[in-house]
């Protein structure tokens, strides 16, 4: 007897699936190992510490199109009945994009951004 259609695509799914988790374990074997090139390269120069206490962090690339958050803060702006600080803009600019809004340092990093377009936005005034 063959297959139902939703097994056909239940499978064909998981070998996608299979196949992306294959690459991503390849690509952090490459990443660990070029981590241990740095560290040898800290070693090098005299670095006494130890490498694992570099704290890690995260290299976002570009977040919004040209002027997309400057529209965004202005709609925000306008729709709400009371004054808003820049916190409270980012959540909204974090929820709008789906982003995910429990990630403290993206919120804050929003809030920069959002802060530098307000600067702006009141030296146009």
């Amino acid at each position: 007897m063959s297959e139902s259609h939703a097994i056909s695509a239940l499978r064909r799914k998981r070998a996608e699936l299979s196949g992306e988790l294959i690459g991503l374990e390849k690509q952090r074997r490459a990443l660990a190992a070029r981590i241990n090139h740095v560290d040898e390269a800290l070693k090098l120069f005299g670095f006494k510490g130890d490498p694992n206490d570099i704290p890690a962090r995260r290299k976002r690339g570009w977040m919004f199109k040209r002027g997309q958050l400057k529209r965004m803060v202005l709609v925000i702006l306008r729709e709400s009945p009371r004054a808003l600080e820049n916190r409270d803009i980012a959540a909204i600019v974090v929820r709008n994009m789906g982003w995910d809004s429990s990630d403290d340092e993206l919120q804050a990093l929003i809030a920069g951004k959002v802060k530098d377009v307000r600067k702006r936005l009141n030296r146009l005034t």
